[in-house]
C-alpha cells in the first residue's frame, strides 16, 4: 500500500510541474529579428510579433516562421524532458536498473 501512496505522490507532483510549465512563459526571436514567438514552456503559443516589413515577402515569413517556432518548440522540448526527469528524481522509489 505504501506504494500505492508513492505513485499518488509523483502524480501529483507531475501535476503541479504540467501547471508551472503552462503559467511560465518564454520568448524566442528569429535569427534576423523579424519574427517573434511567445509560448509557454508547455508550448502553447501566446503570441506572435512579426516585422511590418516582412508582410510583403509571404515565402520569407513562412519560412522564418516555421524556423522560429521550431526552435521555440526544441526549447520546450529539452525543458520538460528536464523538468520531468528531475520531478521523477525527486519522488520516485528508487528502483533498481532504473535510471532517471
Amino acid at each position: 500500500m505504501e506504494m500505492m501512496g508513492k505513485l499518488q505522490n509523483v502524480q501529483a507532483e507531475f501535476e503541479k510541474l504540467k501547471q508551472r510549465l503552462d503559467s511560465q512563459t518564454f520568448t524566442e526571436t528569429s535569427n534576423d529579428g523579424t519574427i517573434s514567438v511567445t509560448m509557454t514552456k508547455l508550448a502553447t503559443i501566446r503570441d506572435i510579433q512579426i516585422a511590418s516589413g516582412l508582410l510583403a515577402d509571404k515565402e520569407q515569413l513562412e519560412d522564418t516562421l516555421v524556423v522560429t517556432l521550431n526552435k521555440a518548440l526544441d526549447k520546450v522540448k529539452k525543458n520538460a524532458i528536464e523538468e520531468a526527469k528531475k520531478t521523477a528524481r525527486e519522488n520516485m522509489p528508487q528502483i533498481p536498473g532504473l535510471s532517471i
